[in-house]
């Protein structure tokens, strides 16, 4: 079974045989490199992700947007506006807001680390499991607070109400989406069940 493998770009399943040195196989299909496995997997998952979570918290904390409205100025972070809407009655809105930007960032995050930092470790493989299924529910949701910042501006600027200006927070918001995707596209989920494999029978 470890000569069938399965394209990552467009899933076809093929049988590879060993090649030499230097040389690679290229899918059938879509051409593109195949490898049995993602090289340092663990060890890169488990950088990205804590790049992610040391710009979590300024992504949350910092201005996410300033409003020029008639010559007065307001900043807002994520936080700020969750707060708004909760107090202006806007709780399905509000609870959107603070499960995209606040909550699941978090939870994948911490799925993340929680997956890097555990591979080894045998006894664990159904948790990892679970943490992995949750990571791949949460994934869809990330650009969700991008998209609805996006349409809130673009509503403000279009009827000519204010002047809105990105804040230091989205550059940290922005860059926390960029290095949890990438973390999560550096982990192989095989690396689950590997240390029950590993363990002498």
């Amino acid at each position: 079974m470890e000569q069938i493998v399965s394209c990552q770009v467009c899933g076809l399943v093929q049988r590879i045989e060993p090649l030499p040195r230097r040389m690679r196989w290229l899918c059938a299909r879509c051409h593109f490199e195949i490898r049995r496995r993602k090289r340092d997997s663990a060890t890169r998952t488990l950088a990205l992700a804590i790049g992610a979570l040391a710009l979590y918290i300024p992504a949350n904390l910092l201005p996410i947007v300033q409003v020029e409205y008639w010559g007065a100025e307001s900043t807002t972070t994520i936080f700020d506006g969750v707060r708004g809407l909760f107090q202006t009655g806007s709780y399905v809105v509000g609870c959107l807001i603070f499960c995209t930007s606040i909550l699941f960032p978090g939870l994948k995050i911490a799925g993340l680390i929680l997956l890097s930092a555990t591979v080894h470790r045998a006894g664990l493989e159904r948790f990892r499991a679970w943490v992995y299924r949750m990571i791949q529910i949460l994934d869809p949701w990330n650009m969700l607070e991008v998209t609805m910042l996006s349409i809130i501006v673009a509503l403000a600027e279009l009827g000519k109400v204010a002047t809105v200006h990105p804040g230091a927070g989205v550059v940290s918001f922005a860059a926390v989406v960029v290095l949890t995707i990438a973390a999560t596209l550096t982990f192989d989920p095989r690396l689950v069940w590997d240390a029950r494999e590993e363990q002498p029978s």
